[in-house]
């Protein structure tokens, strides 16, 4: 350990200062020079570029002077020609390329251009801008650069370049005459834009440095173009320092190319680089002071932190401990080997065996034998995985033993972990023989009302059908007995009688009122068509008298005649079906009811729909919906299900499937519970 590190930490910060520096120093003028000479390289290679891209135009142009001189081109053969040179794509910043003739004295007019769209086909016919610039006579060759106009501010309007050079009447030939020439016959004219035929000629060269180009033949020179135009960033002092100029003669006038270093040359960044040997210097002498510094108040916070996490332990380890003494499950923690090494009070009462006698011996003592060795290979595996916590024997009973041999069902989970003497596992687990017995006394509970509720609906079954039949067998009888008895009445009485006559009409009118309404109300409580003719036929006449009765309109759509069908289904089916209108009627306000009856080879499927106003999750969960819980009870005492499906507003469904008889499904009995 070091035992003074302020002192060391201040003269390591001094010596690196120093040296650091020196490094800076060094670096910043090797840097520079090596700018230089980047920059300097940089510069001869855009301006050879440029005069490479010059010479393209001088021979573009004098094969298009020949061409002119010996033609006389027309605008359609002029663009041909330019079009299969490839002029636009061969040569670049390539604005218009014109012929332009001479007619009368003093006058140029543009004859032939290309290309020819919205802004060169105005120009057609028109006198040349600057004629009066162009000689008469000049060498057949000869490459003039047209004098820039300025405008107020000393610069160009647009940054171009305008090229020309004499077309002479006898073509080819005139250039190889004496020197006496004749007088020119034309100029073949080009504008070029320079930041398109720069950023050709030298794309990745003007991205680190700045170029002006101005013509300084003119007085005062003028800016042709400056790639500085808009916002800059601010240059660091080397960079600012980094410039050179280069001329360019085009024909007697020169054009002079300014270069500055910008913050994009790459040389330049090499400033930062001195700048970060400087800063990780400084840097590097605080984090060592820092670390000497840290490093003496860690040695007392060692000391400090191991009596604490001591103290924790301990502290940790009697509440861990109090935690099993005091757990409602047994905890019971084995080794790698499966001996006992915690065995806690509730695991003491649920085994019959105290905590002395348990620790040290091996688990399978409290394990039927016949799950000993499945248990032994789930330990095993269950390390392997890694998983730190699981269930134990999920979907299927575990049992324990007793000391005393008796087996008794558990719930357990387990769990494992490492200390500094191996892997430990750890297992909760509860006695669950109560809970048991407790689900099979509901079960049997829940199997005795499902038998007593099939009674009860058996009997009103049996009931209503006995006082339909009564009613309709003994007090329909009876009222037609008394009708006919009535009509020998009738007949009877004297001709005069005619209040007796009206008085019996009346009563006419009640009988049959009366009949009518018997039929009714016993064709509600058991209609007879159901037993004699079927399903079918009984859900027909439901669905005309719903209709008749509340104005909805009702559609029965039977797709499978049910000829099998047993009577206890056909009568569920019915009520179902009788009971799910009686709700439409009561609460859904609908237009238009759908029932729906159809099966397949396991069961039967029956839809009611209607168009009404729906209902929420809270409507149909109310306590008080004993139609539906009517409706689900007689589905589930025939092994069926049903299903609700509805939204607010968009209507309501309720689709039953029963499975048909012989299928393999448990049914309720309808017997009488023992």
């Amino acid at each position: 350990m070091i035992r003074w590190p302020i002192p060391i930490a201040w003269l390591v910060f001094g010596v690196s200062l120093l040296g650091t520096t020196s490094i800076w120093l060094g670096m910043r003028g090797s840097e520079h020079r090596s700018a230089q000479r980047h920059f300097y390289g940089q510069t001869i290679l855009i301006t050879r570029s440029f005069r490479h891209v010059l010479g393209d135009y001088r021979q573009a142009l004098r094969a298009a002077a020949i061409r002119a001189g010996s033609t006389r081109p027309t605008q359609d053969a002029w663009q041909a020609y330019d079009r299969s040179l490839g002029l636009d794509g061969s040569l670049p910043g390539l604005e218009t390329l014109a012929f332009a003739q001479v007619g009368a004295p003093g006058q140029i007019a543009v004859s032939a251009i290309f290309p020819y769209n919205g802004d060169n086909a105005r120009l057609l016919g028109q006198p040349l801008r600057d004629a009066g610039m162009l000689p008469r006579e000049a060498a057949p060759d000869a490459l003039l650069m047209l004098p820039p106009t300025p405008d107020a501010g000393g610069a160009t309007n647009r940054p171009i370049m305008r090229l020309a050079m004499p077309v002479y009447p006898a073509g080819a030939a005139s250039l190889a005459g004496p020197a006496a020439r004749p007088v020119v016959g034309g100029y073949v004219y080009a504008v070029i834009r320079l930041d398109a035929l720069l950023a050709a000629a030298a794309p990745d060269l003007l991205r680190d440095i700045d170029l002006t180009v101005q013509d300084v033949t003119s007085s005062p020179p003028v800016t042709l173009f400056d790639s500085r135009q808009g916002s800059r960033d601010s240059l660091e002092d080397q960079a600012t320092s980094l410039s050179r100029n280069e001329k360019i003669a085009v024909d007697g006038r020169s054009l002079l190319l300014i270069y500055t270093a910008n913050g994009n040359f790459d040389a330049t960044q090499g400033i930062g680089w001195a700048r970060s040997v400087l800063i990780g210097g400084v840097a590097l002498s605080l984090l060592l002071l820092w670390s000497l510094l840290s490093l003496a108040r860690m040695r007392i916070d060692v000391g400090l932190t191991a009596q604490r996490m001591s103290a924790d332990l301990r502290q940790n380890e009697s509440r861990l401990y109090g935690i099993i003494q005091s757990a409602m499950e047994a905890v019971i923690t084995v080794d790698e080997q499966q001996n006992i090494v915690i065995f806690n009070p509730m695991a003491e009462r649920i085994f019959q065996c105290s905590a002395m006698e348990a620790i040290g011996t091996p688990l399978n003592r409290f394990i039927p034998e016949r799950f000993r060795g499945f248990h032994e290979r789930h330990i095993e595996n269950f390390g392997k995985t890694g998983v730190s916590e699981r269930q134990m024997g999920p979907g299927r009973p575990l049992w324990g033993l007793r000391a005393n041999g008796d087996e008794f069902p558990v719930e357990a989970s387990i769990s494992q972990n490492h200390d500094a003497q191996g892997k430990l596992y750890t297992v909760l687990l509860r006695d669950i023989t109560d809970r048991q017995q407790a689900e099979q006394a509901l079960q049997a509970s829940r199997n005795e009302l499902a038998r007593l509720s099939a009674r009860i609906q058996s009997i009103r079954e049996e009931e209503k059908m006995h006082i339909a039949r009564e009613l309709h067998d003994d007090l329909g009888q009876r009222l037609t007995a008394l009708k006919m008895d009535l009509s020998m009445l009738d007949v009877m009485l004297p001709p005069d009688a005619k209040a007796l006559r009206e008085r019996t009409a009346a009563m006419h009118e009640l009988i049959a009122a009366t009949v009518s309404e018997v039929r009714r109300i016993a064709a509600d409580l058991r209609p007879v068509m159901l037993d004699d003719l079927g399903l079918i036929p009984a859900l027909e006449w439901l669905a005309n008298d719903f209709a008749t009765r509340y104005g909805i309109k009702t559609e029965l759509r039977v797709h499978d005649d049910p000829t099998d069908l047993d009577e206890d289904t056909a009568t569920a089916l019915f009520r179902i079906v009788q009971e799910a209108l009686t709700n439409v009627a009561r609460h859904a306000k609908a237009s238009l009811v759908t029932i729906a009856v159809s099966c397949d080879a396991r069961a039967w499927h029956v839809r009611v729909q209607d168009n009404g106003r729906g209902a929420g999750t809270d409507q149909l969960s109310k306590p008080k919906s004993f139609g539906l819980i009517g409706i689900r009870e007689r589905a589930r005492m025939l092994g069926g299900e049903m299903h609700v499906y509805s939204v607010p507003g968009e209507g309501f469904r309720l689709e039953i499937i029963l499975p048909r008889a012989g299928e393999g499904n448990t049914r309720v009995s309808t017997g009488a519970p023992q």
